[in-house]
């Protein structure tokens, strides 16, 4: 059985809001509509999410998708699985139908519930910025996808592609690998531009420290012992 990703964590938190929609209705759940408009919306967000959080273009994510799942690299399996409109859709109702059971039964209002909500926006907020200016530094030349088609083809005599599916492909491996290198980079600027002032009052060290536990005196020996 297919994992669900992390990556469509963003719709457990979506609003069912019906607007204004004449397009076709796919099915109704209880009173809420799912329509032609809303899912193709739904869907165009998570590509959009993913090809953020993954660090891989929308154009080049598309491709694994209309691509059968033998032909893409074991490391895009997952989400062409996910991504196929068929499979996209299961998820995308059943997060409806759960999202409409836990509002029945007040779930979604609970204080605890609530935080875990907002730790997940701020979350994903997160890792799409951070992703986004990764994304602006990454450089990748042609001659550098070629290479690393080359180098892909020597180590895996099946993968067989076109030239120009091979370089698409080699493309998103050299981006997972700038992306590894722009990371920390990113993350020690994003700390840079925040001004920190410490409470010289509160150990923060001593708060964060694990937890010593108490040993029970050993028991006093009798005779009989």
């Amino acid at each position: 059985m297919k994992k669900i990703l992390p990556l469509f964590v963003f719709l457990a938190s979506f609003a069912l809001v019906q607007c204004s929609d004449s397009s076709p209705v796919i099915e109704t759940l209880d009173n809420h509509k799912i329509t032609v408009k809303d899912f193709e919306a739904a869907y165009d967000t998570a590509l959009d999410s993913i090809s953020r959080l993954q660090n891989i273009e929308k154009k080049t994510l598309l491709e694994f998708i209309e691509k059968d799942i033998n032909e893409v690299p074991p490391n895009f399996q997952d989400l062409n699985y996910q991504l196929q409109k068929k499979n996209f859709y299961q998820t995308y109702r059943q997060m409806i139908m759960t999202r409409l059971v836990a509002e029945k039964n007040g779930y979604i209002s609970r204080p605890d519930v609530a935080e875990v909500i907002k730790q997940v926006e701020m979350q994903t907020i997160a890792q799409m910025y951070v992703s986004e200016q990764v994304e602006k530094k990454i450089q990748i030349t042609e001659e550098q996808a070629l290479a690393e088609c080359e180098r892909m083809r020597k180590l895996d005599r099946n993968f067989n592609l076109t030239i120009d599916k091979c370089k698409t492909f080699a493309k998103a491996q050299l981006k997972q690998m700038q992306t590894r290198e722009y990371l920390p980079l990113v993350v020690e600027r994003i700390k840079e531009e925040v001004s920190i002032k410490r409470n010289e009052k509160f150990d923060l060290d001593a708060y964060l420290a694990p937890k010593k536990k108490v040993e029970e005196p050993a028991p006093a020996l009798t005779p009989n012992n």
